[in-house]
């Protein structure tokens, strides 16, 4: 294909999805404990979010059974979100003042390969989803649109957790530097 003839209006729903799925590649090569920042703590669920928000804008509203679906996959989501990020170790370095957890990449990969799932049934299928009940396996669109609420659901959950089990180790080590030698 010509590079100066690429059609970017057709590749535009994919530049979001790619986004996503190298983040969380990258995030996947560095599973390593990894130092805590509440200040960004919300950018990958706003990336998911916004990943997600951009899916669902491009198809039609869905039933009132996939409502209710994706209602119930978000609550699992926020549900699983919590617990993972509830579980995990946090360490605070005394001299230094980081915080380090350990992330676990089930989720993330998760993520990844629900955006490959989606976008590659619909880039090989194109006529799924286009009209509702159109083709028998318009659903699968719908499954795969709920799992990205839910992994958007999970992250989320998950940074909320993050920062209030870190925010008080933070607090912690500011009020051990003001308290002046004894």
């Amino acid at each position: 294909m010509d590079p100066q003839h690429i059609d970017w209006h057709r590749l535009s729903p994919y530049l979001v999805p790619i986004l996503v799925v190298a983040l969380v590649a990258r995030r996947l090569i560095r599973n390593a404990p990894t130092k805590v920042k509440p200040g960004r703590l919300f950018i990958a669920p706003a990336i998911a979010a916004s990943g997600t928000v951009a899916t669902l804008s491009l198809t039609p509203i869905p039933p009132f059974f996939w409502m209710v679906g994706y209602a119930l996959a978000l609550a699992a989501g926020v549900t699983i979100g919590y617990l993972t990020a509830h579980h995990q170790e946090y360490t605070l370095d005394p001299e230094t003042g980081t915080i380090s957890s350990r992330a676990t990449p089930i989720g993330t990969m998760l993520i990844a390969g629900l955006f490959v799932v989606r976008y590659g049934l619909k880039f090989a299928f194109p006529q799924l989803g286009a009209q509702p009940g159109a083709h028998p396996g318009a659903d699968v669109l719908a499954w795969t649109d709920a799992g990205l609420i839910f992994s958007t659901g999970l992250v989320t959950a998950r940074a909320a957790i993050m920062w209030m089990r870190a925010r008080p180790l933070m607090l912690e080590h500011r009020a051990g530097k003001l308290t002046p030698p004894g």
